[in-house]
């Protein structure tokens, strides 16, 4: 699957651009990078999202006070992405540094943290 158009968004008056792609059948990736510097170092976080499409049936018939339990529904949006952005910079990412993308997952708990797949 090929990714979302680009978006732009500006956090603490630095630009930013992003896009969503699709992972697996249980996440995204949402790609950051600072919009004045495209070959700094980018953001990768890997997202939960249940792709409806893809879980359908799973999902209709799960209990219906359960959905929201066991099913990561809502979409990637740009305060999602605000968020994503302000925890990479807390935990050291600099976004007009050099190298590899920043790898981080945020959990299905909210909370964001290291990618330790291999």
């Amino acid at each position: 699957m090929k990714p979302s158009r680009q978006r732009a968004l500006r956090v603490d008056d630095v630009d930013y651009g992003w896009v969503t792609r699709y992972a697996d059948p249980g996440h995204v990736v949402v790609r950051v990078w600072r919009a004045a510097n495209r070959r700094g170092r980018g953001l990768e976080v890997l997202v939960p999202f249940d792709d409806p499409w893809l879980n359908y049936g799973p999902i209709i018939t799960a209990p219906r006070d359960r959905v929201e339990e066991i099913f990561s529904l809502d979409a990637v949006t740009p305060r999602l992405v605000e968020k994503l952005v302000r925890a990479a910079i807390g935990d050291g990412w600099e976004p007009d540094g050099h190298g590899a993308p920043m790898r981080l997952v945020l959990g299905r708990d909210g909370v964001v943290a290291p990618d330790n797949r291999s």
